[in-house]
């Protein structure tokens, strides 16, 4: 039969030979020749998913064919069966130990496995039996360099130059010279390419990735005169060459490198020519990139006409065309035209409206856009449309995340009621975890489609949790029966499918409450809907339109969400990582520079690599993620205080900040508020107080350490006080105009104080504060300053001084905006006394010279009496 199914094989009669091959594995099972040819038969008619299944079920019948592994470990990896690929490199390495090809591969396939301990002993094994080989470094610089391993991979390379120089080729220096960049070793990269250029590149001209680099080198270094050859070279060279080649990287290179030195002007030849290659910057991150270069050259006008000519090519038709309108609105509202923002904003929304674009297929992509434009309407002064656009959506978020709070709240209250087994509890709380990080290997490990499941584990449960698992199982399947949608998959001691329905539908309405809460939380669907606590943008975005609705009028509007958003936050963004939450955040894969990323990657800070290290690195995670839940909750308690005082509760608002500063001794905002709060309520001697016990707490606190300095100067202590507001400026705070304006106030009133010592110094120190302040401000603020350069003066009696401040305050007064307007009407004020003082003075003067005079003719008389007297 074998050979009949071999002649049909052959004459390309594929389904006889099929049906032969199955009745011989039907009456002799245990023989693997049918299912190798049953392999090769569905790799011919193209069909490798099952020519791989039947293969793997040959080879484990025949068990020593390390060939046949060979070619299954290579199939399984084509395919994405990672883990059956390793188990296939392992089989060829029980029957092959010495096989290098097989190491080196289950090596390069550990870290996509979560595995880069196992990858890091695999590449140290072979190095041990080839010392120096070139790819075997290559892949273990690459595997160090992946997990933020530099200091490894420059030793690693490092000695394969000192040891194996002979193996040495120009992708080592490549790799070496990037490394050396990245710690900032610049001499070190220009001397390596040197040595390499001298040496290697002996016969042919150095490669033009090492010459653009060694001109970025010599750029940190200050030498702009080697580094123009080179730089030149690449401007010579093509963006894409005749074959297709692209060298934009090297481009991409020069051009932040010279922004990160500032030499914008350096970087406009490299940034005019890849702008103008055809087919170049297919990405939008690399537009972004450039136009914020070409921003900081001063050529916004480049940035423009750069986004103006993408338009143009992208048409309503693709989907970065959104992506690239929003940003030309933003270089137009940069440059100040806000009529052309206006304008091409306007434009968008009617095309969406219209549906002529076409929207990115991600919902997260279309929600970062729709933020985007939101933020660009409140940038161009259009508060009111961004609150409209806004509104609807966070109210929405808000519904929906009330929904699954008072799930999870739920949840919790039937899981410490006692009413439900413990176990089958906790069996309820692992499935939630399994639907949000994948299931455990026993179930699957990710690759249900392949023979291998992968290396497993023994199944180590307890009769017990086996059964409370089963059992939490079936509920979830009666739950997704009878409508809900469950995120567990299929395992091995699950119920039929029909089965699972006909129950469902029989007994879903004859659950307890406890449990069916418990089901409920288990089953929904909570990582499809944006997490308004987690994405940093729409927060950021929530936060300012709870303060755009304060601006307009519509406090209890605000109030309303807030308080919304401070109950939502109360139950699912807890202290405890709540098993009943949505799937963690998942954390954004590092950029890196022409390096090609690892699926997978764990944490890239652990440094004694394995499961221990993978387990502390966990928990500090969990640690981090406690603390910042804590500080969002305590940051929606700031919004509702500043809710509060807007809407004129002044005593609720400082209640709920008594509990906020503690935590947040370093924020500006909070105490802003806190300050504003007690001025209204009068209570000075409470705000000295839990200034001076919070800064005995925090002494590295700027904001406590300035309030520090107001608290010193109004207790009359304008020399400690003047001290901390030049420590503020000095340490921290350098040429900041308000402590510049506060340091002067305290001068002048310590030279105003009785026991002063050195009266003019401090005079003199006090007023040039005030003049520096007034620099730093700059003509925008030119009438404040003036204004408080004139109080100054009147204050310590200087009176033609104050009069020419006064009057160059009234000079600014003249058609210019409402805040020179009112400093005008204060300046009329105060002029008004300083006249009433001067002529009190003139008034006095004239008195005084009068007194003097009757003195002076009374002393005259007197003399002319005794006189006389004398002569008689």
């Amino acid at each position: 039969m074998m050979g009949h199914a071999n002649l049909l094989f052959a004459s390309g009669q594929h389904q006889q030979c099929s049906e032969v091959l199955l009745e011989v594995i039907r009456q002799v099972p245990n023989l693997a020749d049918p299912y190798h040819t049953l392999g090769s038969l569905h790799e011919t008619m193209g069909r490798p998913r099952e020519a791989l299944n039947f293969f793997m079920i040959a080879a484990h019948m025949t068990g020593k064919d390390a060939s046949l592994w060979h070619r299954l470990a290579v199939m399984s990896d084509q395919q994405g069966f990672t883990r059956q690929a390793i188990y296939c490199w392992s089989k060829v390495l029980v029957k092959e130990q010495d096989n290098f090809e097989a190491r080196f591969a289950r090596a390069r396939l550990y870290p996509l496995v979560n595995e880069p301990w196992k990858a890091k002993q695999q590449y140290q094994l072979l190095l041990d039996k080839h010392p120096g080989h070139p790819e075997v470094v290559k892949a273990l610089v690459q595997l160090y360099h992946d997990y933020d391993q530099t200091g490894r991979a420059i030793e690693l390379l490092e000695e394969q130059l000192d040891k194996y120089y002979s193996y040495v080729d120009l992708t080592h220096i490549n790799m070496l010279t990037e490394l050396y960049m990245t710690m900032g070793y610049y001499g070190d990269a220009i001397q390596l390419i040197n040595r390499s250029e001298s040496v290697i590149c002996k016969q042919e001209p150095l490669p033009i990735d090492l010459k653009a680099r060694r001109g970025a080198c010599h750029l940190h270094m200050g030498d702009v005169t080697n580094a123009q050859p080179d730089l030149d070279q690449l401007l010579a060279h093509p963006v894409v060459d005749q074959d297709g080649e692209t060298v934009q990287d090297l481009y991409i290179l020069v051009i932040q490198e010279c922004s990160k030195l500032g030499l914008h002007r350096e970087a406009l030849p490299f940034m005019d020519k890849l702008a103008a290659t055809p087919g170049a910057l297919q990405v939008a991150d690399d537009w972004l990139m450039l136009a914020e270069c070409y921003c900081k050259a001063g050529e916004l006008a480049q940035a423009v006409g750069m986004y103006t000519h993408k338009l143009e090519e992208l048409g309503f038709g693709d989907k970065r065309y959104l992506e690239c309108a929003l940003q030309l609105v933003q270089l137009h509202a940069e440059g100040g035209d806000a009529a052309t923002a206006t304008s091409l904003l306007s434009q968008l929304e009617d095309a969406i409206a219209q549906h002529l674009l076409v929207l990115p297929e991600g919902e997260g992509q279309q929600l970062t856009l729709f933020l985007d434009k939101a933020l660009l309407l409140l940038r161009l002064g259009q508060r009111e449309a961004f609150a409209e656009s806004l509104l609807p959506h966070v109210t929405s978020l808000l519904e929906q995340a009330e929904n699954n709070a008072a799930i999870i709240k739920a949840a919790n209250q039937a899981s410490a009621s006692g009413a439900i087994p413990k176990e089958l509890v906790r069996a309820l709380k692992r499935r939630k975890m399994f639907a949000r990080k994948g299931q455990r290997k026993q179930e699957a490990g990710g690759e249900v489609a392949s023979v291998f499941k992968g290396y497993i584990s023994k199944d180590r449960r307890r009769p017990h949790v086996k059964e409370a698992d089963r059992a939490a199982e079936q509920l979830l399947r009666r739950a997704r029966a009878a409508g809900a949608v469950s995120g567990a998959e299929n395992t091995d001691f699950e119920p039929d499918e029909d089965e699972a329905a006909a129950v469902g539908q029989k007994e879903s309405d004859n659950l307890p409450a406890e449990l069916a809460a418990l089901v409920a939380a288990a089953t929904s669907d909570q990582e499809d809907m944006p997490d308004l606590f987690g994405d940093p943008k729409l927060y950021g975005c929530f936060i300012e339109m709870v303060h755009v609705l304060l601006e307009l009028g519509q406090g209890e509007q605000a109030a309303a969400l807030v308080t919304r958003a401070r109950a939502v936050a109360a139950v699912t963004v807890g202290t405890k990582d709540t098993p009943w939450r949505g799937p963690a955040v998942a954390q954004k894969g590092r950029r890196g520079s022409g390096w090609p990323s690892k699926a997978g990657a764990i944490d890239g800070n652990i440094s004694d690599w394995g499961p221990a290290a993978a387990e502390a690195s966990a928990a500090a995670v969990a640690a981090d993620r406690r603390n910042a839940a804590r500080q969002l909750r305590e940051g929606l308690r700031l919004l509702a205080a500043e809710v509060e005082a807007k809407k004129g509760n002044t005593e609720e608002a400082a209640k709920m900040l008594k509990t906020v500063l503690p935590r947040w001794p370093y924020s500006w905002r909070a105490w802003s508020l806190y300050c504003s709060c007690t001025a209204q309520l009068g209570r000075l001697q409470h705000w000295m107080k839990a200034v001076a016990a919070l800064r005995a707490k925090h002494p590295d606190s700027l904001a406590l350490q300035v309030l520090a300095a107001h608290v010193d100067n109004m207790s009359g202590d304008h020399t400690i006080a003047s001290q901390g507001y030049a420590s503020a400026l000095i340490r921290q705070l350098p040429n900041e105009p308000l402590l510049l304006l506060c340091l002067g106030v305290a001068q002048i009133d310590a030279a105003l104080a009785r026991h002063c010592k050195e009266r003019n110094t401090t005079m003199l120190r006090g007023f040039a504060a005030l003049h520096t302040y007034a620099r730093h401000r700059g003509p925008a603020a030119e009438a404040e300053a003036a204004y408080n350069l004139g109080r100054a003066a009147h204050e310590v009696g200087l009176l033609h001084l104050a009069v020419a401040h006064y009057e160059r305050v009234l000079q600014l007064a003249d058609g210019a905006q409402e805040k020179v307007g009112a400093a005008a009407d204060q300046t009329t004020q105060q002029l008004a006394e300083l006249r009433i003082q001067q002529q009190q003075q003139g008034q006095q003067g004239q008195q005084g010279q009068q007194q003097q005079g009757q003195q002076q003719q009374g002393q005259q008389q007197q003399g002319q009496q005794q006189q006389g007297q004398q002569q008689q």
